[in-house]
């Protein structure tokens, strides 16, 4: 048989179909980049130093995003991590997380290299990966990266009092059975932590030996940035003043590339640590995240000659909006990521609309990653306008959340004056598009099913190979399809979800004025 269904063809009018945007070198915070502030839970687990809200809240002001949160866990070396321990750190994630922040974890049993036993067995720390695993599945949006630590003194899996299970100093020494003892720490690590967070080890050898073939969740932090001794083992060299090798060099600015490079100075170290060796190294090796606390005397020495400021625009990403142009009933907008380093997490973009009339808005999925928007050339993004939306005349938006937090303080601010929305974590395009539209009668064939009565055998919506969505015993064959994420935000408005991401879609199913909703989980 043949059906009439509705066909929406729009109109546009476009205004101001070319904009230019003029670049900011204001510094602010964004997400996951930049300086960050250091905390531990103290000395002494019996003395948890809990983290301070207000004190957490000013950061933003000094435009950080990150803290360190250092585990030390000395209590526990040969027994389960307390239940108040672990109620603590959830206090902490909480807090974190209400300030808009996000953080950078390690555990350790030890910060000094004096005390009698610097760290747990493997056996004790295996079990203490898993059961500190729930809490950081449970707070996997707030935390940035999980930092490889456990063995030795502050957890740089360097000393230790496990020398017959791990080695000791030296790693050329370590023997096959240790590196595989430690390799099994970091195999726990990937296993128990969300793909969502990356994990980072603290010395290039450590990546190279345990994963000669790479591996794309493990990134690195150097916590003896600038300094002698190949950055204090970060990269083996010959001598306190020897240089990495080509290849080691090379290798780290690789496997940084879309993996976070992160750390800390620990000395004055001229001329490396000075403005012009700094900033290149910055840049060399795609860093994205640097302790302010310390060495306070580097921060001091930066300000000093004149290029902390630089860095405190420039560490991680910084995607700078050139230009945007509507053309043909398509959006096409120019952006350049200016920063020392890419994203080192997913993130998408999305165009959102807002009815200027009404103040309605409607939020569109872009094709395109964040990860992809790398240093050097400027990016093109194109986009066409034809969205089923009510007639009007749009504001148009580029909105960057985060992909697991609605709060706007998690959304991704572009450099550029006059554009930001704060309220909303958009960036404003300056763009607005008039779409007006009619409904035409069109004749198309279509296979109908027979009706079935509904009182009999319930409506059912399944999703069918993982891509097509399919509704049974509605009581018409005629209806109306919109498909939502979590957030609210439409998706799609055909059966064939086939293009859209894994995750819960929210599916309403409008017939005869009745409106059927369903959860589908697309794998």
């Amino acid at each position: 048989m043949k059906t009439v269904l509705p066909l929406l063809l729009f109109a546009f009018i476009m205004h101001g179909q070319t904009q230019s945007y003029t670049p900011s070198t204001a510094s602010f915070p964004n997400p996951e980049r930049g300086y960050y502030h250091y905390t531990s839970t103290g000395g002494t687990t019996a003395t948890y130093t809990t983290l301070n809200q207000s004190t957490l809240d000013s950061y933003r002001g000094e435009n950080i995003t990150v803290i360190e949160r250092m585990f030390y866990l000395n209590s526990f070396l040969s027994a389960p991590i307390s239940d108040s321990y672990l109620a603590n750190m959830q206090s902490d994630f909480d807090k974190i997380r209400n300030a808009g922040l996000k953080v950078i974890i390690r555990f350790a049993y030890s910060k000094s290299e004096s005390v009698a036993v610097l760290d747990a067995t493997k056996t004790q720390i295996l079990a203490h990966i898993q059961q500190v695993a729930p809490l950081i599945q449970a707070n996997k949006d707030v935390i940035s990266i999980y930092q490889y630590g456990w063995i030795g003194c502050w957890g740089e899996t360097y000393y230790t009092s496990q020398i017959a299970e791990f080695g000791n100093g030296d790693s050329t020494a370590i023997t096959t059975a240790q590196w595989a003892n430690r390799k099994q720490i970091v195999d726990a690590m990937l296993a128990a932590t969300p793909i969502e967070i990356p994990i980072q080890v603290r010395y290039v050898y450590d990546k190279q030996r345990m994963y000669p073939t790479g591996n794309n969740r493990i990134g690195f932090y150097n916590d003896a940035f600038l300094n002698v001794w190949g950055d204090s083992g970060t990269f083996n060299v010959s001598g306190a003043g020897g240089s990495p090798s080509t290849f080691d060099s090379n290798y780290l600015q690789t496997e940084t590339i879309n993996l976070p490079m992160a750390g800390e100075t620990d000395a004055l170290n001229a001329p490396r640590t000075d403005c012009a060796n700094a900033l290149m190294e910055m840049d060399k090796y795609n860093w994205s995240l640097l302790n302010k606390d310390y060495l306070t005397a580097n921060i001091v020495n930066w300000t000093s000659q004149g290029c902390f400021a630089e860095t405190e625009r420039r560490l991680g990403y910084r995607f700078e909006l050139i230009n945007s142009n509507i053309t043909n009933n398509i959006l096409t907008f120019t952006v350049q990521n200016v920063g020392y380093a890419n994203l080192f997490k997913d993130r998408n973009a999305f165009l959102v609309l807002r009815n200027m009339a009404t103040n309605v808005e409607s939020s569109f999925e872009l094709n395109t990653n964040l990860k992809n928007w790398t240093g050097g050339a400027p990016i093109q993004i194109s986009q066409s306008l034809a969205f089923a939306v009510a007639s009007g005349t749009y504001q148009l938006f580029l909105s960057l959340p985060d992909p697991l937090l609605t709060n706007p303080m998690y959304a991704i601010q572009c450099a550029n004056s006059g554009i930001w929305d704060a309220v909303k974590g958009y960036n404003n395009l300056n763009q607005t598009v008039t779409i007006s539209g009619e409904v035409i009668p069109v004749t198309q064939p279509v296979v109908t099913a027979p009706v079935v009565d509904p009182a009999i055998l319930p409506v059912s919506i399944v999703l069918n190979n993982n891509a097509i969505i399919i509704v049974n015993n509605l009581p018409s064959p005629e209806f109306t399809i919109a498909v939502y994420n979590l957030n609210g935000r439409l998706k799609s408005t055909s059966v064939d979800i086939s293009g859209l991401r894994k995750g819960i879609y929210v599916v309403k199913i409008t017939c005869n004025g009745i409106v059927y909703t369903q959860k589908v989980n697309k794998v």
